[in-house]
């Protein structure tokens, strides 16, 4: 589950998931939701980062996935991700299209991803 919390010049999302990969996962799913659908047709991209702190690791997630909306014009639909010890890999399937430039990046101001009661939570804001 995810939320979208509005600031001046940006967005904050909060993600509420039953595992990290769960906040990942619903992280990808709220940026694709900014981004705009895309018709073409499918596409994958592989993705892997070194192990971080799980707050790093989710910047770094969402900042290549931005990265990739600008330069190639690709949005997200879903992926198949691996979190462990030696960091993040993941299989991303999304489509060709023209992303709406709505996002600048991501950034560290704010950025958390905690465990609380068995329930992961994530924050992150987004410069809009």
């Amino acid at each position: 589950m995810y939320e979208w919390v509005d600031h001046t010049s940006e967005l904050e999302l909060h993600v509420d998931a039953a595992s990290p990969e769960g906040v990942f996962h619903d992280a990808l799913r709220a940026l694709a939701e900014l981004l705009g659908p895309a018709a073409g047709d499918p596409e994958t991209r592989q993705l892997r980062f070194a192990a971080e702190e799980p707050d790093r690791l989710l910047w770094r997630w969402l900042d290549e996935l931005v990265f990739l909306a600008e330069t190639e014009g690709f949005v997200p639909d879903s992926a198949e991700l691996l979190l462990d010890e030696e960091g993040l890999r993941a299989t991303v399937t999304g489509r060709i299209g023209e992303p709406s430039p709505l996002v600048k990046g991501i950034t560290y101001h704010g950025l958390a991803f905690e465990e609380m009661n068995g329930r992961y939570r994530a924050r992150v804001v987004l410069d809009v």
